[in-house]
């Protein structure tokens, strides 16, 4: 009795191992195309570099007088007697004044650190508009420190004011950083 060609063990038909490599280079090309396009997303997400020193002699004294109104505004919107208890603030490149404050509520009390971003001047909160709006344009400040303005917190809540970095540590877990309250 005579075996057929494709039971012999040395010799398969072309029509498998074509089919086969043409799923192998598929998974291999889909995977190619995987990594491009996470490095083109990674590329455009990535931290602006900060300005040059002749760059910063032409743009920090701009951004400054930008700052004074947005702060005049940011003052007049919470409408407290007492000074700003205010985080890192600081300018980008379209001259939008980014970062935290820490404003009282309506019943007086402190509401831990807010973030901000300015429109024309006047100062944008997260209640004031949608929430995936002030996510992108929060996202967009973020990578964008163009011109440090004021040094401070850069976390929202009671842990990025003066007493609660007093009173909240920070824990080291792997590579996750939690600040946990006293």
């Amino acid at each position: 009795m005579t075996r057929p060609v494709w039971d012999n063990p040395r010799r398969r038909p072309l029509l498998p191992r074509l089919f086969s490599g043409v799923i192998v280079a598929g998974i291999l090309g889909a995977a190619a195309l995987a990594v491009v396009d996470l490095m083109r997303v990674e590329s455009a997400n990535a931290t602006l570099p900060p300005p040059t020193a002749a760059q910063m002699l032409v743009e920090k004294p701009r951004a400054r007088a930008e700052w004074g109104h947005v702060r005049a505004n940011l003052k007049a919107r919470l409408n407290q007697a007492s000074p700003l208890d205010l985080g890192a603030v600081w300018a980008t490149r379209t001259g939008q004044i980014c970062g935290l404050v820490n404003g009282r509520g309506s019943f007086g009390g402190l509401t831990g650190m807010v973030r901000f971003y300015s429109v024309d001047r006047v100062p944008v909160f997260h209640r004031d508009v949608d929430h995936l709006e002030f996510q992108y344009a929060w996202f967009e400040c973020a990578r964008d420190r163009w011109v440090r303005l004021r040094e401070g917190a850069e976390e929202p809540g009671f842990c990025g004011t003066e007493l609660g970095q007093r009173r909240c540590y920070t824990v080291r877990i792997v590579d996750r950083v939690r600040t946990v309250e006293d």
